[in-house]
């Protein structure tokens, strides 16, 4: 048999094998039931169950033959579409670095590389509805053709550089994102009031997170809240609906929440109202009285939470102070006795009166010394405190006198500092930078310096 390496002449080849063991089956077939079971073959049979194994076995090797013609064909087209793939992730990559040398300010930005101009293409001819060709249908991803821009018009033509095109320049549809800084397209982001931009991703996690984290609600960015009605559309139904019963939940005043008492269950069931009622759970079905917020007690009167008296007490005994908004209790660990706390009240952690209505002292010694011993670690970095030990002091006792004199950060003022760390916020590590305030050198990551604080 004569193998050829070409998929129609192998099928046709296979055919005419086919029809010929086809036809030794008739003949087979037809002689059935004439001759005795134990008569032995004649020359003529041997003959023909001989010829039928021989075709038998080059069927086999036609179709070895043709499975190896399709793996070679799938192997050059993984190639193609592997390569476009490498090309745009690559082209991704570019752009995330570019993305952080324009956040810290840099002046040297990267020029666009090959691959960015290529996905920049790519994102251009989506985003305009073109139909993109290739010499291969799997990948869709095409070299840059500025001839073949013509159709979109004057204002979708993008300016040179040095003799490369840039499509970042001229692409006003395509921005960063504030958290991740990866470029999104315009039906896939969220416009902020104060005019930053989120991916859906970001966004989504933003919201996610708002709802184990109150000191994220009501959400912002940048001190301006985010429009409820703009970004629900943009989330997965269940989160909506888990978001809104956070925001519900949140909403209400902390003194006047009601929790299910039962601590398999702690569900929210609104809030508390001037008079005494009852209240049934309708996760566990548990009866709560909304006035002490307990167990249901007919005919008795309310009792103080044992579990709430003993929290009271470790506080006293460490030492903790009690919000007089909501009534939390809260721990200073840095800075002064100025407290904020998460419902948003002010006030002296020393006597727990409103802020500046009290005679207190605004700081201890030693704490104002840690704390100016932090900033100019922040300030300055661990390689300088090392470098120069008693420059370092010195500027740590500068520093404390200064905040003798003004300790609070009204406005905080972000610029990039490269290098991992842990947030002093959320306290998540990062492993790449953080934010640092010029005024009171807090060191936070990125979603904290634009949504928390």
């Amino acid at each position: 048999m004569n193998t050829r390496f070409s998929v129609p002449d192998i099928e046709a080849e296979a055919l005419v094998l086919a029809l010929s063991l086809l036809d030794i089956e008739e003949v087979e077939g037809s002689r059935k039931g004439k001759l005795r079971e134990d008569a032995c073959l004649t020359d003529e049979e041997i003959a023909f169950n001989f010829q039928a194994e021989n075709l038998k076995a080059s069927l086999a090797e036609l179709q070895d033959c043709r499975f190896a013609l399709s793996l070679d064909e799938a192997l050059q087209t993984d190639t193609a579409a592997l390569s476009a793939l490498s090309l745009i992730n690559q082209g991704e990559h570019d752009d995330h670095l570019s993305a952080l040398a324009l956040e810290r300010g840099d002046d040297d930005v990267p020029t666009p590389t090959h691959s960015q101009e290529v996905l920049e293409w790519t994102r251009i001819l989506s985003e305009f509805g073109s139909t993109m060709t290739s010499n291969n249908d799997i990948t869709g991803v095409v070299e840059p053709d500025p001839d073949g821009m013509d159709d979109l018009g004057e204002s979708s033509r993008l300016p040179y550089h040095g003799g490369q095109l840039s499509a970042r320049d001229g692409m006003s549809s395509w921005v960063e994102c504030i958290i991740c800084g990866d470029r999104v397209g315009r039906s896939q982001r969220f416009n902020a009031p104060c005019s930053h931009f989120y991916c859906r991703g970001c966004l989504v996690n933003l919201v996610e997170a708002s709802t184990r984290d109150e000191t994220l609600h009501p959400l912002r960015c940048c001190q301006q809240p985010l429009p409820v009605a703009s970004f629900l559309p943009l989330l997965p139904s269940d989160l909506r609906s888990h978001f809104q019963d956070k925001s519900a939940e949140f909403a209400t005043p902390p003194t006047s929440r009601i929790y299910c008492p039962n601590q398999a269950c702690s569900e929210f069931l609104g809030s508390s109202s001037g008079h005494r009622t009852e209240i049934i759970c309708t996760s566990c079905g548990t009866h709560v009285c909304s006035a002490c917020k307990n167990r249901a007690h007919l005919y008795e009167d309310c009792a103080e939470n044992a579990q709430t008296s003993v929290v009271k007490s470790l506080a006293s005994q460490m030492g903790w102070q009690t919000c007089p908004g909501c009534h939390a209790i809260v721990e200073l660990w840095q800075g002064c006795y100025h407290m904020t706390c998460r419902c948003s009240t002010q006030f002296c952690y020393l006597c727990a009166a409103l802020w500046k209505t009290c005679d207190c002292r605004q700081w201890d010694d030693q704490r104002l010394l840690d704390d100016a011993e932090r900033r100019v670690y922040n300030e300055f970095g661990a390689q300088e405190a090392a470098a120069r030990p008693a420059i370092f002091v010195d500027r740590v006792y500068q520093r404390m006198a200064a905040l003798e004199e003004n300790h609070e950060c009204l406005v905080h003022q972000w610029v990039y500092r490269s290098g991992g760390g842990r947030c002093e916020e959320c306290h998540d590590n990062l492993w790449s930078y953080l934010m640092r305030c010029i005024h009171c050198q807090t060191l936070v990551c990125r979603r904290c310096s634009v949504n928390r604080l």
